[in-house]
């Protein structure tokens, strides 16, 4: 199928051709053309441009049969990637998040049992049909609102059977979903400790088996580790991330959420695609990760922030504004999951973003779409709306982009494009 979608009220396209991450004043930069259009050849990008580009685009080009999209007082954007979630699990909390709001807080909610230890139940009891069924629900309401890319990590198994049950699902979901959206896989073992294990053990299960049948079944692009106060040391992700390098699993992990524990010199070391959470990072560790992003011989570490959690749990917000002012990039994730954020919204990210942590409409794009797919190494395929890479687009019925933000809680996603396929029609 091709498709031409002409004379697009605002074409944001977030074109990156310096082929690195977005940072500093170069987050604000989105590749904006008024009255723009696209051409869509079977499921790549062929063209976005000008009036007068396309002219010459289809004088030259052998595609004579194409349909044709009218994008007056449209915005298009690249389909939005969420670099962070969980969202292959069963059960729900909803009794936990009263307790929180009577005023326990999370850490000691886990204490007593609940956390992630309650979802790990939950999952244990499940097949993998049922975990399908439930993942798959939230599938569609992630492209609901334009999420076409949904990195999903494993981490409420706990053990060789459920891990492995967890990302199988993932890779079932990823051939076969019904819109076609595209699953990233990340091994997250080292999410709490073997509830019938001690901390030794479990850790040696990993390294010395879990770790190579993840590995050799392909079942995972990515090795996580929760690096926090009564889960994992930033010495125990080391050991780990150095076994998954081994076999063929980059670096990502959960830090510096409730306490700054030595996680980030932990990412750096093994240069972790991103570093997520950063509610409590400090200004050390900051300047640590903007040397490293100066380098240029090194791959930039993503700083990956989520605010919906702040939200949710009432805890700080990461800080933003100080990561762009020093050139490390940023990007936005729901981190959908039963016990700090129950959301797959996001456009409801995107909104805290722009009030809490005080970025601009321009920043908060970047940080969904092509900041997210380095997050994610999948910069060359998705992220940007540019000659080659994969047709996932979103078609807005706004008169801005800045509506994005502005009228916030309103969804105006009215059309889905992946992989060159109009997939669905929300409004």
């Amino acid at each position: 199928m091709n498709i031409l979608i002409k004379d697009i009220g605002q074409l944001i396209t977030c074109a990156n051709k310096g082929r690195i991450p977005k940072a500093g004043k170069k987050q604000s930069e989105i590749g904006l053309i008024r009255n723009g259009n696209i051409f869509i050849e079977k499921d790549k990008i062929a063209f976005a441009g000008s009036n007068a580009e396309l002219k010459k685009f289809l004088a030259g080009s052998a595609v004579k049969n194409y349909d044709v999209i009218d994008g007056r007082g449209k915005v298009i954007t690249p389909g939005f990637i969420d670099s962070h979630t969980h969202f292959v699990f069963a059960g729900s909390r909803e009794d936990e998040y009263e307790m929180r709001q009577a005023g326990k807080t999370y850490q000691e909610i886990a204490k007593a049992g609940g956390g992630i230890l309650s979802t790990v139940n939950a999952v244990r009891n499940s097949n993998k049909s049922e975990l399908t069924e439930l993942s798959g629900k939230r599938l569609d309401n992630f492209i609901k609102y334009g999420s076409t890319t949904v990195e999903g990590k494993s981490g409420y198994g706990l053990d060789l059977g459920n891990e492995l049950k967890i990302l199988e699902v993932m890779k079932e979901l990823n051939e076969n979903n019904k819109y076609g959206i595209d699953i990233i896989p990340t091994f997250l073992g080292a999410h709490s400790v073997h509830p019938e294990k001690s901390r030794e053990e479990y850790i040696y299960e990993i390294c010395h088996n879990i770790i190579s049948i993840v590995s050799r079944e392909g079942l995972a692009k990515f090795i996580d580790v929760f690096v926090e106060v009564n889960y994992f040391t930033k010495e125990e992700a080391d050991k780990i991330f150095t076994f998954g390098k081994k076999y063929g699993l980059t670096a990502k992990l959960h830090t510096d959420q409730f306490n700054s524990v030595g996680g980030i010199e932990t990412g750096i070391k093994h240069n972790a695609a991103s570093v997520d959470h950063l509610e409590v990072l400090k200004e050390d560790d900051i300047e640590l990760l903007a040397a490293h992003c100066k380098d240029k011989k090194k791959r930039n570490i993503i700083a990956t922030v989520l605010p919906g959690v702040s939200y949710f749990l009432g805890i700080p917000y990461a800080p933003a504004r100080k990561l762009i002012s020093k050139k490390i990039p940023v990007a936005l994730a729901t981190d959908f999951n039963p016990g700090s954020c129950m959301t797959e919204n996001i456009q409801m990210i995107m909104s805290l973003a722009s009030v809490h942590l005080k970025m601009t409409a321009e920043e908060i794009l970047n940080a969904v779409t092509i900041n997210a797919a380095f997050a994610l190494n999948i910069e060359s395929k998705s992220g940007s709306i540019e000659t080659g890479k994969q047709a996932d687009l979103l078609i807005f019925d706004m008169p801005s982009y800045k509506y994005l933000v502005y009228n916030f809680g309103v969804n105006h996603l009215e059309t889905v494009i992946k992989k060159g396929k109009i997939v669905l029609h929300v409004n």
